[in-house]
């Protein structure tokens, strides 16, 4: 099989749902439910139906066997199995590249900063292309990549909509979150307002940082940026100085920012509470103390840095 220069990084989305609950509703099991049905209807059968993980497999109509595949089969020469994994292949070589063709659901128990509970999905979803470069033989090189990373996202973002759950983190890539955290337009706009150095300079630091794995510094600097990106919007949109106000070389405390930035009413009520929930669960904790800190919770926060720079400045 040869070789390809597709890194699955590049097309293979991942995404982060959740819902809460009241007084224990909706049931996990109800929204297990409501999935289960969506994705069938959707075409997709049941691949693993654990407790917490769900994963499921997109199925095209199963053409009939071939004449001679059939005799084959009648006679012993043919074992099913072979006829199944041949019926398998050519599906999946049928299947668009771009269709999503595995996808895996993880449920997480949550509890938030207001007491309240629930879960968070942990979503991945891998497109035909990604198992055709595994399972077939032939060049994919020619592939449309754009194509079938903004059909999976919007394949994510229509699943959510349907079971009716929240999105925490929008669908992306893997290859994404090792991109540099401002595009050029961007770090020239901040560049022209007042405080808008700092949020360069933090998100500068903080994508060199994680391109070395340094996770401690990369996770300190996103968390700067994004106290500094609140900064410079105030004192672009509202023409208000907070840090003259406040007398502080850094910015105000971290929550009493988030109220600042939600009172502009320029953020979605999402990323406000992805922004509160940074206060207590152990992303910030790892920012002010010591301890472990995994690639995973670095690649949250750039996420929310990112989210909250479109929200502000684009």
């Amino acid at each position: 099989m040869p070789e390809s220069s597709i890194d699955p990084d590049q097309i293979e989305v991942e995404a982060e749902f959740y819902f809460k609950q009241e007084d224990g509703t909706p049931s996990l099991s109800s929204k297990q439910m409501r999935l289960l049905e969506v994705m069938t209807e959707r075409g997709f059968e049941i691949l693993n139906n654990g407790d917490r993980v769900l994963e499921f497999i997109f199925r095209q109509p199963q053409p009939n066997p071939s004449l001679w595949w059939r005799v084959k089969e009648r006679t012993g020469l043919a074992e099913r199995s072979n006829l199944r994994t041949r019926e398998s292949l050519e599906s999946l070589n049928q299947t668009r590249n771009n269709q999503p063709y595995r996808l895996t659901f993880r449920f997480v128990r949550v509890v938030w900063e207001d007491g309240s509970e629930g879960y968070s999905l942990e979503v991945e979803s891998i497109p035909a292309l990604s198992e055709k470069i595994d399972r077939l033989n032939g060049d994919f090189q020619d592939a449309n990549l754009k194509s079938v990373v903004r059909t999976n996202k919007r394949f994510l973002k229509d699943i959510a909509t349907e079971v009716g759950v929240s999105i925490s983190r929008r669908p992306f890539t893997r290859s994404e979150n090792y991109r540099d955290t401002l595009e050029s337009h961007l770090r020239q706009q901040l560049r022209e307002t007042n405080y808008g150095s700092y949020v360069v300079n933090f998100a500068d630091e903080a994508d060199e940082a994680f391109r070395y794995s340094l996770m401690r510094p990369a996770l300190c600097a996103y968390v700067h940026g994004i106290e500094w990106a609140i900064i410079c919007y105030i004192a672009d949109s509202e023409g208000r100085d907070i840090v003259e106000e406040e007398g502080y070389d850094r910015g105000l405390e971290f929550r009493k920012l988030i109220d600042e930035v939600e009172e502009t009413g320029a953020v979605s009520q999402t990323t406000s509470e992805a922004l509160h929930t940074m206060n207590t669960e152990r992303i910030w904790m790892a920012h002010h103390k010591s301890g472990p800190v995994t690639d995973i919770e670095v690649k949250r926060v750039k996420q929310r840095f990112n989210i909250l720079l479109e929200e502000l400045f684009l």
